[in-house]
C-alpha cells in the first residue's frame, strides 16, 4: 500500500470536499449565513480526488490532503465512509492524508468506532473555543457533548481550532491556557472574520482593542513564566517574515486557489469552501478568479505596512463581504497590529535568554538575528 502520512509541513495539494450544507450547531460567528440541505455525491467526490492527484503529479508536490468539510461533515458520515473506502481501495501516485475538522458532537458510537479502526489514515481536528463557558457561548452549548479525551488520545499532535469572538474576548487568555492544560500540543487560535468586533452577539458594546491588549499581555506573562510551553500563533508572530519583507514572500499566506480546491455539492470547483457561501447567497456560480499575481490579491491600503507578510487575510471571506478577494477585513488589520505589539514585547523579553524558551532554543543564529530585526521593526512602527 502507498505511504500515508499524518502530518508534515511540506508542499501539498488539498482537495476539499464540501460534504453537506447542514450543521447541527449555530455558532455566533458562523460565516455560513445561508445553510441548506444539499450533500456531496460520490461522483463529484471522485472527480475532485482524481483531479487533485493529477494536479499533484503535474506540480511535483509531496502529498495530497483530502479534506472533508461542511457544515458539520459527519452529518454525512455514510458518504464519508463510502468515499474513504473507495480511496483506500485504489493505488495513488503520491502519499496522502484523509482529514476532517469537526465540532465533535457526533463523534460517538458507530462513527467513533470507525475512526478508531482507521486512526492511522483518517485524522480529525476539533473545534474547541476555550473553556466550557466560552465554548458554550460561541457554539450552541455543545462542550459537554464532545469526548475531548478521545481527540487528545487519538491524534495528540493534531491539536484544536479555537475561534475567539467578541463575546468571549474577555476570557481569551484563560481559554488558551485551558487548552494547554487539557494537554493539546497545538492550538490554531484565529479570530473570527467578517463580523463587527465592536458588539457581541447580544448587541452589547465591546472595547475590543483595549480588551485584546489586556488579554494578550496576560498571555505573554504566562509564556514568559512557562518557557517550556510553545506560544500560540496568536502571540507568536513570525518576526523573521517581517524582517525579510513582503517582496521575499514566496507564496500567499492562504492556500485558496493555489494548493487548495473545493468541490461543492452542486458540482463547482472553487478556490476554497468560503466561495461556496458567496455562491449560495448570490444564487449563481462563481466566475474564475486569478490568484497567480500577488499584487492583484493584495489590498492597496496595505502597501508599505511591515505587517503584511504576517497579517492573515481570508480571500473567501473578503469575497463574501466585499465581492473582492483583495479587500481585507479592517478588524483583522487592527487585531493584527495589537497582536504584533504584544508579541514584540514578549519576544523582546525572551530574546534576552533565548536558550530558555522552547520557541527560540532551536533557532539558528541567523534566525535569531532576523527575529531581533523583526521585533525592532515592530517596536519602531508602534512608536511612530
Amino acid at each position: 500500500m502507498e505511504e500515508i502520512i499524518l502530518y508534515e509541513k511540506e508542499k501539498r495539494c488539498t482537495c476539499t470536499l464540501y460534504m453537506t450544507e447542514s450543521c447541527n450547531l449555530n455558532c455566533t460567528y458562523c460565516y455560513e449565513r445561508k445553510k441548506g440541505v444539499l450533500n456531496m455525491s460520490l461522483d463529484v467526490a471522485k472527480e475532485g480526488i482524481i483531479s487533485t492527484f493529477q494536479r499533484a503529479v503535474e506540480k511535483k508536490v509531496h502529498y495530497v490532503e483530502i479534506l472533508f468539510h461542511g457544515g458539520e461533515p459527519f452529518i454525512a458520515f455514510d458518504r464519508i465512509r463510502e468515499i474513504c473506502e473507495w480511496v483506500w481501495s485504489r493505488q495513488w501516485p503520491v502519499k496522502y492524508i484523509c482529514y476532517a475538522t469537526t465540532n465533535g458532537t457526533l463523534i460517538h458510537g458507530e462513527i467513533k468506532e470507525w475512526l478508531m479502526r482507521h486512526k492511522d489514515r483518517f485524522v480529525l481536528g476539533l473545534s474547541l473555543d476555550g473553556t466550557r463557558e466560552m465554548h458554550n457561548r460561541n457554539r450552541s452549548n455543545s462542550y459537554d457533548r464532545i469526548d475531548i479525551e478521545f481527540f487528545k488520545d487519538m491524534w495528540p499532535e493534531q491539536g484544536v481550532k479555537m475561534t475567539p469572538s467578541p463575546g468571549t474576548l474577555s476570557s481569551l487568555a484563560e481559554g488558551i491556557i485551558h487548552i494547554h492544560q487539557l494537554g493539546f500540543k497545538r492550538n490554531n487560535c484565529s479570530f473570527a472574520t467578517g463580523i463587527d468586533w465592536t458588539v457581541d452577539e447580544l448587541g452589547n458594546s465591546i472595547s475590543y482593542r483595549e480588551e485584546l491588549q489586556h488579554q494578550l499581555m496576560k498571555l505573554a506573562l504566562f509564556y514568559l513564566n512557562n518557557p517550556d510551553i510553545d506560544p500560540v500563533d496568536t502571540i507568536q508572530i513570525r518576526f523573521t517574515a517581517i524582517a525579510a519583507g513582503i517582496d521575499r514572500l514566496v507564496d500567499k499566506l492562504c492556500g485558496a486557489g493555489s494548493i487548495m480546491r473545493c468541490w461543492t455539492p452542486d458540482g463547482q470547483c472553487l478556490p476554497c469552501h468560503l466561495f461556496y457561501e458567496a455562491s449560495k447567497e448570490k444564487k449563481e456560480k462563481i466566475p474564475f478568479i486569478n490568484f497567480s499575481s500577488r499584487l492583484k490579491i493584495s489590498d492597496p491600503q496595505c502597501k508599505g505596512c511591515i505587517l503584511e507578510p504576517v497579517c492573515p487575510t481570508c480571500y473567501g471571506g473578503n469575497y463574501i463581504t466585499y465581492g473582492d478577494i483583495a479587500k481585507r477585513d479592517p478588524f483583522t488589520c487592527e487585531i493584527t497590529k495589537i497582536r504584533a505589539s504584544a508579541a514584540s514585547w514578549m519576544m523582546g523579553q525572551m530574546l534576552e535568554e533565548p536558550y530558555r524558551y522552547v520557541c527560540l532554543k532551536n533557532m539558528t543564529e541567523d534566525e535569531l538575528a532576523m527575529t531581533v530585526k523583526g521585533v525592532l521593526m515592530v517596536q519602531e512602527m508602534i512608536k511612530s
